[in-house]
């Protein structure tokens, strides 16, 4: 399952990122120079909703980030600028609040002004425990937000008030260095809607309100083909050049390869055996990207429980082969929670997994003896255990390669590769329907507390139900802003970080390269390692 930290999602700027621009030959050769054309774009999965307040997956986030705009947002090349609000702003009362005017021409796709009481909502709203929402991980930091989402406070002491219908504040719990990545994720809701709609805003097209580049049209909340229409009310409609977007969603690399090179679409995403044949086609383009896969396991079952279960399952994996034999996508070899290339040494520059090395080595002969020390720890020879993947062919490859690597080198364990929808697979993730599921997690700022902090006991993305207490004293430690250091907190986060692998807490596979085809007729369009899968298509023009 692929989650996109937007809040949560999944949209920042990394250390070292460089941006690639897509262009190459072309691939439409019908395709007229005009406004007025359909530009045609695929996802690979569906939607399970477009409400900012509850979305935690991938293809919702890639409709958001199309019909949303949050108080800051990401320019043409992917640098963080003002959104909804006049101006990027610094924080007064030791670093803890920001005041934010909204453009006096930010409006809906009804024409009416985005107000400061649509933040309030929208904030309210996320924090409120009978939302039952799980995209908090980039709000916890205002004031009260975790008081009121366990029940303990009303949603009206949270630390975001309307001064006026245009002048609103946040006030956080703490200084959070990397909130201007989060405030990407901030986005207002409009209230009448919410009024009107409640529970099921987000659900389809029809009950939700665009105040971003666009709007969506003709989806159903299950139907797998629908529209983005320029919204003419945006701020800077001026700037978006192409009026229609037609979406499709397709599950299966061959069926959108074929898509593409007859011109029925124009971009679309690649992956395993397709990136490789690709290669020498210039008009796909292969990105790296901040996203780590793992396993998780279940603590609420026996097997799974187990340490050195765990760790046996963990060490047989060859993820060298896994990345370049198995999935053949531009991935790399994954041996942490967190991905390469991606936090720093605050003090020497160093990066954070090279820092702490190799903590999910393979080691067969290891991993057998941790089996046969667990099947005495469990009492039994035998385990049976499921594995929960998405129906795509990526998660296909894999459940397939860790099917053949266990039942190989663990004698006695049986891997029943349980394959479904991606909406099925999240709902499941988070009521830990599984005994161990694929995760895949992207980043949203340059710091490994983005990747630990999914762990911890009380977060709810930790779908395992995995408590440690020492991990959790430690990622304390680093979440405390106000009494340690940079420096400090980095220390503080290698150390989780060992914690955590030392048992197995999860078993990291492998750190995914983005790979599309566009067709080279369309312009203005770049990647980095933090973008979604979709891009930011209000740039896109047809050249």
């Amino acid at each position: 399952m692929k989650i996109h930290k937007r809040t949560i999602v999944a949209a920042s700027i990394m250390m070292g990122v460089v941006s690639v621009l897509l262009g190459g030959c072309a691939s439409d050769a019908n395709a007229k120079s005009s406004p007025e054309k359909t530009f045609k774009v695929t996802i690979p999965g569906e939607p399970m909703t477009i409400d900012p307040n509850k979305s935690i997956e991938t293809n919702g986030a890639a409709v958001i980030d199309q019909t949303s705009e949050g108080i800051y947002r990401r320019n043409a090349n992917n640098k963080i600028v003002p959104g909804v609000v006049e101006k990027m702003v610094k924080p007064t009362e030791n670093k803890t609040k920001y005041t934010f005017t909204i453009k006096k021409n930010a409006k809906w796709e009804n024409g009416k002004p985005v107000t400061s009481q649509d933040f309030v909502t929208s904030l309210q709203r996320n924090a409120d425990p009978a939302t039952k929402s799980q995209a908090t991980t980039s709000t916890e930091y205002i004031k009260n937000f975790k008081a009121i989402n366990n029940g303990k406070m009303d949603k009206s002491k949270l630390g975001v008030h309307a001064l006026n219908n245009r002048t609103f504040y946040i006030k956080l719990e703490r200084p959070v260095p990397y909130i201007d990545y989060e405030f990407i994720n901030y986005r207002p809701l409009n209230t009448a809607a919410i009024k009107k709609y409640g529970s099921k805003y987000g659900s389809n097209a029809k009950m939700t309100v665009a105040n971003g580049a666009y709007s969506i049209k003709g989806w159903t909340g299950s139907n797998d083909s629908f529209r983005y229409v320029k919204n003419p009310h945006y701020w800077d409609a001026k700037n978006v050049k192409i009026k229609n977007i037609d979406v499709k969603v397709v599950k299966e690399d061959n069926t959108a390869q074929n898509l593409f090179k007859s011109g029925e679409v124009q971009l679309t995403n690649l992956n395993g055996q397709y990136v490789k044949a690709n290669k020498n086609n210039k008009e796909e383009v292969v990105t790296k990207n901040g996203r780590n896969n793992y396993i998780y396991f279940n603590s609420k079952r026996k097997a799974t429980a187990n340490e050195s279960f765990r760790k046996a399952i963990s060490m047989v994996i060859d993820r060298e082969a896994l990345a370049k034999k198995v999935l053949q996508d531009g991935s790399t070899a994954s041996n942490n929670i967190v991905p390469k290339d991606y936090a720093k040494n605050p003090t020497n520059g160093k990066d954070f997994v090279d820092e702490v090395g190799n903590l999910a080595p393979t080691n067969v002969t290891k991993a057998k003896k941790y089996w046969k020390q667990a099947q005495k720890e469990i009492g039994k020879n035998k385990v049976n255990i499921d594995f929960l993947v998405d129906d795509t062919d990526t998660e296909k490859k894999v459940a397939e390669y860790m099917q053949s690597t266990v039942e190989k080198n663990l004698k006695g364990v049986t891997v029943s590769i349980v394959s479904v929808p991606h909406a099925t697979h999240v709902s499941r993730d988070f009521k830990t329907d599984f005994d161990i599921t694929t995760v895949g997690w992207g980043p949203d700022y340059p710091d490994a507390q983005n990747f630990l902090d999914g762990m911890q006991s009380e977060n709810s993305i930790n779908f395992s139900k995995t408590k440690d207490a020492k991990y959790d004293e430690l990622m304390a430690k680093v979440n405390d802003t106000s009494k340690y250091t940079e420096a400090q907190r980095f220390e503080f986060e290698k150390q989780a970080d060992k914690r955590l692998m030392d048992i197995a807490a999860v078993a990291p596979t492998f750190q995914t390269a983005q790979a599309h085809l566009l067709s080279s007729k369309i312009g203005g369009l770049k990647w980095d390692t933090l973008s979604g899968a979709s891009g930011q298509l209000q740039y896109a023009y047809w050249k």
